[in-house]
């Protein structure tokens, strides 16, 4: 399999871009790519739809990919029966240092969560099962570093665990549902998370010890992410399998629309652009499926970046030595096998 990236010229409506191929053993969709904070690295995910997710990780230089690498948990080398491994969700922290969280599982095995140095050796285990059994996901760390928060259902169905790195992990959410996808604002004092029973809301929790509902939309939300004192997130309100983005108050109260009708990534949250002013989508609609949208949270305008590649998706925007990069997964063409990562320069474009 080849995924292509594609570091191209700003104005892609009129076909000028520049591509290079990053060759990939085997095959399998690219899908949610996450760059490093400092745009250096992009993790992403490839599943070949049959029995495992892959986790790559690829340095950017200059422009050109360098060869990716698999990030391989502990015993993943191992020969399995039936199924097989998953190692997935990527989250960066650029603080103690730059580090990569994640999921996995081998074969048969319980969830946990792992980190990893990027350019280091294997992997390792984040959280040993003596300090917080049972299946661990949805690593996130706050991104001042004050903060580590993920979902375990050591207690539960699912519950919010938060740490310190100091003391050992607490749960600050538990209920009969399962919570999950747990997101701190920058200063490391809120935590965002999903609640999910009959359907899926969204609720806060403070280091203060004040916790709540934070939207009171009806339908689904889900996937929170912060932008500054904002909540930005998923939202099936309109009913059926119309999905918008909206943002809400991070205390709660009345969300607005942001982004209608968009497609939902396989993952990921609402892809933010690094100054938490704007936000990028793709339409659900597939003939709109060649570009991605970045659209103003304050509602004072959005542009379409047209990409001449077709069912585009899960859109990430990092800012990197004066350049601002596009990363996204699409298929080369309709009918094409697997979907490829694609870069684009977008700077000055939003």
């Amino acid at each position: 399999m080849k995924l292509a990236l594609i570091w191209g010229a700003a104005a892609l409506s009129t076909g000028a871009a520049m591509a290079g191929e990053v060759n990939v053993a085997g095959t399998g969709h690219a899908q949610n790519p996450t760059w490093s904070p400092d745009g250096q690295w992009i993790a992403y995910e490839k599943n070949n739809l049959s029995n495992s997710v892959e986790l790559w990780l690829i340095k950017m230089d200059a422009g050109l990919g360098s060869q990716p690498r698999q990030l391989r948990i502990p015993g993943a080398s191992r020969s399995f029966g039936g199924g097989g491994s998953v190692v997935a969700a990527p989250s960066w922290t650029p603080k103690p240092q730059t580090m990569l969280f994640f999921e996995g599982s081998n074969a048969g095995g319980l969830l946990r969560i792992y980190y990893a140095l990027p350019g280091s050796a294997s992997p390792s285990e984040l959280i040993e099962s003596s300090r917080v059994s049972g299946n661990l996901s949805a690593p996130t760390m706050a991104s001042n570093g004050s903060r580590f928060a993920f979902s375990s259902d050591a207690t539960g169905s699912g519950d919010i665990f938060a740490w310190d790195l100091q003391n050992a992990p607490e749960v600050v959410a538990s209920s009969p549902a399962s919570e999950n996808f747990p997101a701190f604002s920058s200063d490391g004092e809120k935590l965002a998370f999903s609640r999910k029973g009959n359907g899926e809301d969204l609720f806060y929790w403070t280091t203060s010890g004040q916790s709540g509902e934070l939207s009171s939309d009806s339908g689904d939300q889900t996937r929170p992410v912060w932008a500054g004192d904002e909540v930005v997130y998923f939202s099936s309100e309109r009913g059926g399998d119309h999905w918008d983005i909206r943002a809400v108050s991070g205390s709660g109260g009345a969300s607005r629309l942001v982004v209608r009708d968009v497609r939902l990534p396989v993952r990921a949250g609402p892809a933010l652009t690094p100054d938490g002013r704007h936000v990028a989508a793709v339409s659900s609609d597939p003939v709109r499926g060649d570009r991605i949208q970045i659209v103003a949270l304050d509602g004072s305008g959005s542009v379409e970046i047209e990409t001449g590649l077709v069912a585009c998706g899960e859109p990430a925007i990092v800012e990197a030595n004066g350049r601002t990069w596009l990363a996204f997964t699409a298929l080369p063409a309709a009918g094409a096998d697997w979907r490829g990562l694609h870069v684009l320069d977008i700077t000055g474009r939003y």
